[in-house]
């Protein structure tokens, strides 16, 4: 299962705030200018800045889906590095398993949209003493359509499963296991495009933006379970979908980042204490909670 590159396919610029190719328009009126959600989370307090992370995954277990290849690689990678026992999925066997070997870790085949695979995986590490500390829901695949007229219902329901589906069964599936553990994380990879419409390609567009409303109603009922729940959502990564466009892309002016930084900015995510959050991310800054508008009144808490 490959992942996303973020919220553009190759040739796509990015307009979003506080990114590149921003562009300059007047305040907006004060009735819809962004209002601070009044209750946001913490597990435990925030922390600000990335080089000050110390981010402890010593004996603890991790699942990454989507790790054959790109995002999924490098934060499998990072969160071996970080001493985690790391559990890669994949559909591409060769890779997933070449992954898994090179970081000491174990290989699962897993459709992340077939949801009695996600309840095979899920007894089998429900048997595993190690327990499961970390959940990064990463697979995803993008379909390059933009006419809705020319969606047939194959293309629909692929896009539909892995990016949307997919995520849903992984987070129903990872919920008994963290608290089994005493708590835990669940990241998503999100996208640029789970904040801003992306016509160029509408199944993922649609999709992403599932992903925000996902970890925004999700995040307070888990926080209560000691369970974060928070999606990193970057912009363009210069991951196999660019194929050989990098070097065009950057002389066109495109900001690129490797997928190392999303793994990076994974763990200050994992460090950040917050929940109900999806971190925007653009090369060389440090993730940031995305701000929404809110509806005046609108009460965001559990309700139990």
């Amino acid at each position: 299962m490959r992942e996303h590159v973020g919220s553009a396919p190759p040739g796509e610029h990015h307009a979003q705030p506080g990114g590149g190719g921003i562009h300059h328009q007047a305040p907006a009126p004060v009735h819809q200018r962004p209002v601070r959600l009044e209750h946001r989370r913490r597990l435990r307090p925030r922390r600000q800045r990335v080089s000050e992370l110390t981010v402890d995954l010593s004996g603890k277990t991790a699942l990454v889906t989507g790790a054959a290849s790109g995002i999924g690689t490098a934060c499998a990678r990072r969160y071996a590095e970080a001493g985690a026992s790391v559990i890669c999925t994949d559909v591409v066997d060769d890779a997933g398993q070449q992954v898994a070997d090179e970081i000491g870790g174990r290989y699962r085949h897993l459709d992340v949209a077939d949801s009695s695979a996600w309840t095979a995986l899920a007894a089998e590490m429900a048997d595993d003493p190690g327990h499961l500390h970390l959940a990064h829901l990463n697979a995803g695949i993008m379909m390059g359509l933009s006419d809705v007229a020319e969606m047939s219902d194959e293309d629909y329901h692929r896009i539909i499963g892995i990016n949307q589906h997919g995520v849903v069964f992984g987070l129903r599936a990872a919920v008994p296991l963290l608290e089994a553990a005493g708590g835990g994380h669940v990241l998503i990879t999100g996208s640029m495009a789970s904040f801003s419409p992306l016509p160029v390609d509408l199944g993922y567009s649609m999709s992403k933006h599932a992903i925000a409303a996902l970890v925004r109603s999700a995040a307070p009922n888990l926080a209560e379970r000691d369970i974060s729940l928070n999606a990193v959502c970057p912009a363009t990564v210069g991951t196999g979908f660019l194929g050989g466009n990098r070097d065009r892309l950057e002389a066109a002016g495109m900001v690129i980042m490797d997928a190392e930084e999303v793994a990076e900015a994974a763990m200050a995510i994992l460090d950040s204490g917050l929940t109900g959050e999806c971190f925007a991310l653009f090369k060389g800054r440090q993730p940031e909670p995305f701000q929404f508008a809110t509806i005046p009144g609108a009460d965001y808490r559990s309700r139990r």
